[in-house]
């Protein structure tokens, strides 16, 4: 799927290769939720017209920089100041935990607001452990090995899946958009 965004000269088509150009694939997960979070808001607050980069603000409890990039190259909300880390939010069950903080956006496009989380059963049990075990230093060769493997079937499994079936609506504000 081609993501358009509007800019002060038009539009831009992006594409997750892309998306991939600009990142790299170190944090190949991190950036294929924030592709796939933004396939979702583009869908459900602007169906039928390209989004506004400069109408555009994200605020997420997911401080990884994959989902960061994504959001960047898209919206430029994080060089904007239009992108904020909420590092005191306290996930439910309809949202999947990340190693650090949770998969939670709320994006805002000129005053319409939604509020998706990552379904829990779309994290491969292993990744949160294997992840926090390579933060604190602790992982062996072979950890570090069998995490990069899972982050590419994780990427994988996720540009694959619908994307309202990766992720639940939690928070709808749309005016009459629906």
């Amino acid at each position: 799927m081609i993501l358009t965004i509007t800019d002060i000269d038009g539009p831009i088509e992006l594409t997750f290769e892309d998306l991939i150009k600009y990142h790299g694939t170190r944090s190949i997960c991190g950036l294929t939720v924030g592709y796939t979070a933004l396939r979702v808001v583009w869908q459900k607050l602007s169906p039928n017209a390209p989004v506004n980069r400069d109408l555009t603000s994200i605020v997420t409890a997911f401080p990884g920089p994959g989902a960061r990039d994504a959001f960047e190259m898209v919206t430029r909300a994080v060089s904007r100041e239009q992108y904020e880390v909420a590092t005191n939010f306290t996930h439910g069950p309809m949202i999947a935990e990340a190693a650090k903080g949770a998969y939670w956006f709320k994006f805002t496009i000129d005053q319409n607001s939604i509020e998706i989380g990552l379904k829990p059963d779309m994290v491969p049990k292993d990744f949160v452990p294997l992840r926090r075990l390579l933060l604190a230093g602790n992982a062996q060769p072979e950890d570090a090995k069998k995490f990069r493997s899972i982050q590419h079937d994780f990427s994988k499994k996720l540009l694959a899946t619908d994307p309202f079936d990766a992720f639940n609506i939690l928070l709808p504000n749309m005016s009459d958009r629906g």
